[in-house]
């Protein structure tokens, strides 16, 4: 198969240098406040450059709210393949995905304004597309030690994920980040500790 061209990769650069540019602007100012003009400066490339990848505004925020999801996704995996005890893991993955929540850009961008610049809807579904399937099966692997008892996996993940959820933006948006931080950790691993088989 042939390599990609000259073309295609600048193509993909400048769509790489947009991005990181939305994301610093969307961080730094919301989404309101950001203008695709302000975005192409950033990035030094043309206007037409920015509307060659995305539509509008809400579709580079798409995008940037996205590449957010995969640099978490991709800490709380390589942090989860490194740990061998099922339980561990999961909390291992529960406090990757916390300490994410303290990030600034990380905050801003897919907690605070992704629920109104993307809609609640369409927010809820790409967080789930990327973090509901490993909170499955993060919950199968704890079935599968024999100390734990999930009687309705899907309720249980949404249930668990919702409180991840809420307890990293507290946590971010606390006087004391890093105490709330701890005060969050505490508080997932009781609920995972409930569903311990009871003896």
């Amino acid at each position: 198969m042939a390599g990609k061209s000259r073309r295609d990769e600048y193509a993909e650069q400048t769509r790489a240098a947009v991005v990181a540019a939305a994301i610093e602007l969307f961080a730094g100012g919301g989404y309101a406040a950001t203008t695709i003009d302000a975005v192409a400066t950033q990035a030094r490339v043309a206007k037409g450059g920015v509307y060659h990848h995305f539509a509008n505004k809400a579709e580079l925020f798409e995008a940037a709210f996205i590449a957010m999801e995969e640099r978490l996704l991709a800490r709380v995996v390589a942090v989860i393949e490194s740990t061998a005890d099922m339980e561990q893991m999961v909390l291992a993955g529960i406090d990757t995905f916390l300490i994410e929540c303290l990030d600034p850009q990380f905050r801003r961008i897919a907690l605070e304004e992704a629920p109104a610049a993307l809609g609640w809807e369409r927010w809820k579904e790409i967080d789930e597309t990327f973090f509901m399937g490993l909170m499955k099966g993060g919950l199968a692997d704890l079935a599968s030690t024999g100390r734990f008892e999930i009687h309705d996996e899907e309720l249980t993940a949404r249930v668990l994920f919702a409180a991840l959820t809420e307890a990293g933006l507290s946590a971010a948006n606390a006087p004391d980040p890093t105490a709330a931080l701890d005060g969050a950790r505490a508080l997932l691993s009781q609920l995972i500790d409930g569903l311990r088989k009871k003896p």
